[in-house]
């Protein structure tokens, strides 16, 4: 039996007003681990993170990635690969401790 996975209330699945690049073409953001030094990804990967930055709700889906790490171990989410997830998040723990997550999601209600 696989373990489930909890989301954070506190910080939420975005949910665009009309349907995303990642929504109508999924597949331009499947990244696994290993790709991300894969040179023959690397137009695909920068592809995917160029869609991201224009996405109206690029902020919110990088709160939500960092958040669920666990839920986000592959792909490009708000412009970043899981690598590069991970070092946001030790840096944001090294910046606000360990309740991070915590300063993020009262951030977050504040706007």
């Amino acid at each position: 039996m696989s373990p489930t996975l909890e989301l954070d209330k506190r910080i939420p699945l975005p949910t665009p007003a009309t349907p995303t690049a990642c929504h109508s073409n999924p597949q331009a953001f499947d990244v696994d681990r290993g790709e991300v030094t894969d040179p023959a990804a690397a137009d695909r990967i920068q592809r995917a993170k160029t869609t991201c930055r224009t996405c109206p709700i690029a902020a919110a889906c990088l709160r939500w990635a960092l958040t669920h790490p666990d839920l986000t171990r592959t792909n490009v989410w708000a412009a970043t690969t899981a690598p590069e997830r991970a070092a946001l998040r030790k840096r944001l723990a090294g910046r606000l401790g360990p309740n991070w997550v915590g300063v993020i999601a009262r951030h977050s209600s504040d706007t």
